[in-house]
């Protein structure tokens, strides 16, 4: 599925915003599953036996500089929703139940641990305000940020 844009707003979005757009929710949620497969194949070399030592630290630091390299890619990404955001080229809507939600759920399957207690950092950094502000219009989206922030910090 793409990010769907208000009708109102269709008029005001190049091709370029849709694609940028979609772009960036294709990344966003392509994280979870380049970070799985990581994780496996740490787990699986951490594990193998038929490795010798000196492959095994080899083949581990490796692993842990993609896992690295992942690290700041998925944060560049978060910061550049958020900025997007910010812009008012995304909705609350996207920000509250795509973003928001999706990284606290990890949160709370322990899949992405301290990786997505630490995008959600950086999300609300860099959009809180304005997310503040923008909930505060309406009681339901204003409930929906209490909850998400009440939840990232518990």
């Amino acid at each position: 599925s793409s990010i769907k844009i208000p009708e109102e707003a269709n008029a005001k979005v190049s091709p370029f915003q849709k694609t940028l757009l979609n772009r960036c929710q294709k990344e966003f949620f392509r994280e979870k599953d380049d970070e799985k497969l990581i994780d496996g194949k740490i787990k699986e070399t951490q594990e193998d036996k038929t490795l010798t030592n000196q492959k095994r630290k080899d083949e581990l630091e490796e692993l842990y500089y993609q896992r690295s390299k992942f690290k700041w890619k998925m944060l560049g990404n978060v910061n550049f929703i958020g900025e997007l955001y910010n812009v008012n080229m995304i909705s609350i809507k996207i920000i509250q139940m795509q973003c928001i939600n999706n990284l606290i759920d990890k949160k709370n399957t322990r899949h992405l641990n301290d990786d997505s207690v630490e995008c959600l950092a950086k999300l609300f950094t860099v959009v809180g305000s304005k997310l503040e502000g923008d909930a505060s219009e309406d009681d339901k989206k204003k409930q929906v940020f209490e909850d998400s922030y009440a939840q990232f910090k518990s």
